[in-house]
């Protein structure tokens, strides 16, 4: 049996409502009044932290309490759950002398009897609390006996309170403890947290205020505590202000956090839910109800149950058909399953689609197979339907492939095997393709697999996961220093400084792999290109460097190729741009490489957005999420998607297109990285368009911040400064607005394409001008922006009183916080921040806060 755990007291903020509901039930206890309370709620929500409070609260009323923390160990004990409330209640002189009662001769359920009976006792004549932690963990005898207890505890007052994530009838039901008459049950659910209760728990725990984005952290997994907790204990480790780098560690604490409670509530799920949650997971986002049913044999009422328990648990989304509430989560699910339990369900997936009517080739036949799922695309038709194969044939060439991983192949063969399955789902359960690359790319390098090891690296990062392919490219690089030939290691350099430049921050678990300045492989002379165009250095060493590389197709992957066309977008050569973007499109689709082949649509869109031609930019659009569905595009890689359609969408003249566009983006988790800074700025596009100019500059300078933490500097990529100078003009702040144009201006000049730029600019004006945004500027593209005014007030000319007002309104504080902090009379601040205003020449609070932002990120 296990050592009950210390509880760490913990902040049991949102949790007011539940805790006074515990008390109300612990004072009729000692009015003698018997109770049944359950503590339900998602993983992380502190079910626990709440029972140890009912606990202490009925301890210190001069209560008996006996207390059982279950756990998947305990699950395996006979009684266990009975026994640790027995030596909760019960010192260890009685103790003894209960086992000194008990002969050698007796059987165990004299001995259970008699511990049940000592429990009965000790609640005769006096209260006592019954508390039971995780009672989905409970072995089923002690369930049994539990609903026994309480309905034999009639000679005094029992106030029972147990935790459970799942239904406490489909505990009791999977374990055969059924009461004997139905009592009444007080169910105190734990909801997750409020955006004001998040932060507040994290800063209390932390010690002073945290970034916005530290609550889109929490969002993770749906503002729970235990989450929170962890969170802040990382701030709390990293010593020093967060960062834009910080964000990303944050990420992983609260993943590890959330999976490891998920993967603990996963042990003690009944059967049928657990049965319910591997099939949802292998089978995909599109297996519908009916063949979750057939794949797990449950029937409707089953099979809505299991759905119920699973929703409850917080790891099924609230939508129909099933699915992960976290796509993330589908790795941990699928790496608990035994090889056995995944082989079965495989082959009970591909037996359905045959009684379905689909012909099944025989295992030989189906890497041919696999290979017809995309058909190539070419730049002359990039909406060819036909090329798309029925997802009834996809899901049987993915099983069958499956099933060929059983047969004994060569190491160098099995991963040329996985690597056509990842390809093959791709489109149709992603985290299985994204495990199945990192599969070949930890556990099968080698000499020999050396170039399907490079491959898998450039279709991961192909997916959009930069944080998941930057720590495993820089795992297999050390691995590999070794074996590899330093020339055969470029390419892998280079796809690792590649993510690097896109991902979010994840740790590392081994040194980033070296990537000189001097290249010496094209793969690295590509990557180099884009890092110059991003930066808006050096256009003649970037455009020299991208040719260079992109003159070199086999020998340069992918997503390599795709950052050398690229850099040649922002360098104004758009002819050989478009040229070889189209290339890589059908390259890769010849390839299997699906996604890709949809980021080089993606990007061949983008191009024709910054020209102003909508049309032309849907088409690409939607072959790009033909190849690669929507719901199927990484949660890093998503935002920049949705902020190209909704752009598109605008430069039709489709606006309420656009903003359900939107609207749908809002619907799926938003990573950390750069592309997030695409769907900011083509939101600020639609807000201008809806006369919201505040909430749009809010969005432009959270865009520019986060290119602005990346060193995207060229206004090339996203003419976001441009957007904002509209926004100041609207909110009263004309010498911002010129700043803003003539910065973005002089970068775009030595860079060297001032004259492309200003057309940029004067298309980007003009589709706003077309919606009925008032734009200044938007006379024609040859028109220069107005220089800065040399005697506008600096910050500096604001007194020190007005100074610190301004410093909190930037931090977000409101007049009465202000006030409090400053010790000052309200009307006092409203004065202060008015002259504020009238220094500096601007009107309201957003336009003070973009204007001091600017100013210190500057600087």
């Amino acid at each position: 049996m296990t050592t009950s755990p210390a509880f760490v007291p913990a902040q049991l903020v949102g949790r007011q409502a539940v805790l006074d509901t515990l008390d109300g039930l612990v004072h009729r206890l000692q009015d003698g009044v018997s109770d049944i309370a359950v503590i339900t709620g998602p993983v992380g929500s502190g079910r626990s932290a709440v029972l140890e409070r009912a606990v202490e609260r009925a301890r210190s009323s001069g209560l008996a309490a006996g207390v059982a923390r279950c756990s998947p160990r305990e699950s395996q004990l006979p009684y266990g759950a009975i026994t640790q409330l027995l030596g909760t209640l019960c010192g260890p002189s009685r103790i003894g002398a209960l086992a000194c009662g008990i002969g050698p001769a007796s059987r165990p359920t004299d001995t259970v009897a008699r511990m049940c009976d000592t429990l009965l006792a000790l609640s005769a004549g006096r209260p006592v609390l019954l508390a039971v932690d995780d009672l989905h963990l409970a072995d089923p005898h002690s369930l049994r006996r539990l609903v026994d207890l309480i309905d034999r505890a009639r000679q005094g007052a029992v106030l029972a309170v147990v935790t459970s994530p799942v239904p406490v009838r489909q505990v009791l039901a999977a374990a055969g403890a059924r009461p004997s008459v139905p009592r009444p049950v007080h169910t105190l659910r734990l909801d997750p947290l409020t955006t004001a209760e998040a932060r507040g728990l994290v800063e209390s725990r932390v010690g002073h205020p945290v970034p916005p984005p530290v609550l889109t952290v929490a969002g993770i997994a749906d503002r729970s505590p235990a989450v929170l907790h962890a969170v802040a204990d990382r701030i709390n480790a990293l010593g020093r202000p967060l960062d834009t780098d910080a964000v990303p560690q944050l990420i992983a604490a609260a993943r590890t956090t959330w999976s490891a409670r998920a993967l603990n509530t996963i042990h003690g799920l009944p059967k049928n839910v657990v049965a319910l949650l591997h099939a949802t997971t292998v089978g995909g986002r599109h297996v519908q109800p009916a063949r979750l049913a057939a794949l797990t044999g449950l029937d409707a009422t089953a099979l809505a149950d299991a759905v119920d328990a699973l929703r409850a648990c917080g790891l099924l989304a609230d939508t129909d058909p099933p699915r992960l509430r976290h796509p993330w989560f589908a790795d941990e699910v699928v790496a608990g399953m035994s090889g056995p339990e995944r082989d079965r369900l495989h082959r009970r997936a591909a037996w359905l689609d045959g009684q379905e009517g689909s012909g099944v080739g025989t295992v030989a036949e189906m890497p041919g197979d696999a290979t017809a799922l995309v058909c190539p695309w070419t730049a002359s038709d990039h909406t060819d339907s036909a090329c798309a194969r029925p997802p009834q044939a996809v899901d049987l060439a993915t099983a069958t492939l499956r099933h060929s991983l059983c047969e004994p192949v060569t190491e160098t063969e099995r991963a040329g095997r996985l690597i056509r399955l990842a390809a093959a789902e791709a489109a149709i359960a992603p985290q299985a393709s994204d495990g199945r690359l990192r599969q070949v790319m930890l556990r099968h390098l080698s000499r020999a697999t050396w170039p399907h090891v490079l491959h898998a690296a450039d279709l991961l990062l192909g997916r959009g996961d930069a944080e998941t392919a930057r720590w495993v490219i820089a795992d297999v690089h050390q691995r590999a220093l070794t074996e590899i030939p330093d020339d055969e290691l470029r390419p892998l350099r280079a796809l690792g400084r590649l993510a690097h430049k896109e991902k979010g921050g994840l740790p590392l678990v081994a040194p980033p792999p070296l990537h000189s300045d001097r290249p010496g492989h094209p793969a690295q002379s590509a990557v180099l290109a884009w890092t110059l165009a991003t930066r808006g250095e050096d256009r003649a060493q970037a455009l020299e460097l991208a040719r260079a590389a992109l003159d070199e197709p086999e020998s340069v992957p992918y997503m390599c190729r795709l950052a050398a066309a690229r850099a040649l977008l922002c360098a104004d050569d758009v002819p050989t741009a478009l040229v070889r973007l189209d290339a890589v499109a059908a390259d890769a689709h010849r390839d299997n490489a699906v996604a890709a082949a949809a980021q080089a649509l993606l990007s061949r869109a983008e191009a024709e957005v910054r020209h102003g031609r909508g049309e032309e930019a849907m088409l690409p659009l939607n072959a790009a999420k033909a190849a690669l569905p929507p719901a199927s595009w990484h949660s890093l890689l998503a935002p920049r998607l949705a902020g190209a359609e909704i752009l598109a969408l605008v430069r039709c003249g489709r606006v309420d297109e656009a903003r359900s566009a939107s609207e749908r983006a809002r619907s799926r988790p938003e990573g950390h990285s750069v592309t997030m800074a695409f769907l900011l700025y083509a939101r600020a596009e639609l807000a201008l368009i809806d006369g919201d100019a505040a909430r749009a500059l809010l969005l432009l300078e959270e865009c520019g911040r986060v290119l602005r933490a990346k060193r995207w500097r060229n206004p090339m990529l996203i003419p976001w400064r441009s957007t904002a100078a509209v926004a100041h003009h609207h909110l009263g702040a004309p010498v911002i607005a010129d700043e803003l144009l003539a910065k973005e201006l002089d970068v775009a000049e030595r860079w060297g394409t001032r004259e492309a730029f200003i057309a940029l600019r004067a298309r980007t004006h003009e589709a706003l001008a077309r919606h009925g945004v008032d734009v200044p500027w938007a006379s024609g593209p040859d028109i220069p922006p107005a220089a800065p005014d040399e005697t506008a007030p600096e910050p500096e000319v604001l007194t020190p009183s007005e100074r610190d007002v301004a410093a909190f309104v930037v931090e977000g504080l409101a007049n009465r916080e202000i006030s409090r902090r400053l010790g000052l009379a309200t009307r006092t601040v409203e004065l202060r921040l008015t002259n504020v205003y009238r220094k500096l020449g601007i009107k309201g609070r957003a336009a003070l806060v973009a204007r001091l932002r600017a100013r210190q990120e500057d600087a």
